[in-house]
């Protein structure tokens, strides 16, 4: 049976199939399996840089020793939607926070007095 033989589907079934996919990695993009072989090799996954490294046995966790992909929290993130900017926050501070210049004395280095 095909798509376009269920009542209702057609041409908008068809389209929605190949918008899926679309959506699918290309069978170049497979992130490789993490053995021993490849132990320190960098993959990108979900824009964090992962490493293939050993992980001991976690009873707590539940997971045999083995290699596995780090993408933990303390990995790198690429970040690529966060746009770059130097100001690190480029609004204006509420009046509360800011300073008044004119009421800070001179800081105006003086010589002590000799007896």
């Amino acid at each position: 049976m095909s798509i376009t033989s269920v009542p209702g589907t057609g041409a908008l079934g068809l389209a929605a199939l190949l918008g899926l996919a679309a959506l699918a990695p290309a069978w170049g993009d497979e992130i490789p399996e993490c053995r021993a072989a490849i132990a320190g090799q960098l993959s990108v996954q979900a824009d964090v840089e992962c490493e293939c490294r050993f992980f001991t046995e976690s009873r707590l966790a539940g997971t045999p020793a083995g290699y596995r992909w780090d993408c933990g929290i303390l990995r790198p993130r690429l970040n690529y939607a966060v746009p770059v900017d130097l100001n690190p926050y480029p609004y204006p501070l509420p009046d509360s926070l800011s300073l008044d210049s004119s009421s800070v004395p001179s800081q105006q280095p003086t010589r002590p007095q000799r007896p």
